[in-house]
């Protein structure tokens, strides 16, 4: 029986998530220097673009945040990011 087609893996919402981080930013920097350790905060991300980005990810992944789901440690490090939309889309 065929593999079903299920959530995105983790690379793929990494790259989706890096495509809306550095749009929310205006940034141009390389997508590929944003790494699993890096700080969000580091490369621009402020409380105004934090709400962009936000927004642009629960429009991409199809899930809606709770305010208990937002704290500084989501964005302390991008694989924090990653692994918070991971979960929240595997469960959508």
């Amino acid at each position: 029986m065929p593999p079903t087609t299920s959530a995105p893996g983790r690379e793929q919402i990494a790259a989706t998530i890096r495509s809306c981080l550095l749009s929310a930013i205006g940034s141009t920097m390389a997508a590929d220097l944003i790494a699993e350790d890096t700080n969000l905060f580091d490369v621009g991300v402020d409380s105004m673009n934090m709400t962009e980005l936000l927004l642009q990810l629960e429009q991409r992944f199809g899930f809606m945040l709770a305010p208990e789901d937002l704290s500084s440690d989501l964005f302390m490090r991008f694989g924090n990011l990653v692994s918070f939309v991971e979960s929240h889309a595997r469960h959508n």
